[in-house]
């Protein structure tokens, strides 16, 4: 599972191939890329196949290396220890009377509640629908991919000089 995390955080590399946000990278293709490994993990789970677990991570890995490359490493979206951390380092300056870094606590708190939020969710999706719950994380994935496509096409289109 752990190598699968890796090999999605390098497609994130090979596709989107930069460390700053800037419009115009392929975010829609690793977005949407997710999305389909989402997609394909679902069968793979319901037939209690290690090759579904795998297909997640690698979407997890992919999600957390796109999101790193245009957060440069403040935020990470699957895994929550750095955001308690940073809340812990937060509390300890409150204590010491030191100036609280209030923008990086509200990102952390607001990572950890959805987080939470989505754990709740996802918990009740499973119970209602089984491994399919997958499918509507993918579908908004994949939706946001293929939104951001459009629209860096149609931005490309306008900065394109007409004949």
């Amino acid at each position: 599972i752990l190598i699968a995390f890796s090999l999605g955080a390098m497609l994130s590399g090979l596709i989107i191939q930069d460390g700053t946000l800037r419009l115009g990278r392929r975010y829609g293709v690793a977005l949407a890329l997710e999305s389909l490994l989402l997609v394909a993990a679902i069968p793979l789970f319901s037939r209690q196949q290690l090759n579904g677990a795998l297909l997640a991570a690698m979407a997890c890995g992919l999600q957390n290396a796109m999101v790193t490359t245009y957060s440069g490493a403040v935020v990470r979206t699957t895994h929550l220890s750095g955001m308690f951390t940073d809340l812990g380092i937060g509390l300890g300056h409150l204590l010491r009377g030191l100036p609280l870094p209030m923008r990086r606590l509200t990102l952390s708190g607001l990572i950890i509640g959805g987080f939470l939020c989505g754990g709740v969710v996802g918990t009740w999706g499973f119970r209602a629908f089984g491994y399919h719950a997958l499918a509507l994380p993918a579908a908004l994935t994949g939706a946001t991919g293929i939104g951001y496509v459009v629209h860096r096409y149609r931005a490309l289109r306008q900065l394109r000089p007409r004949a």
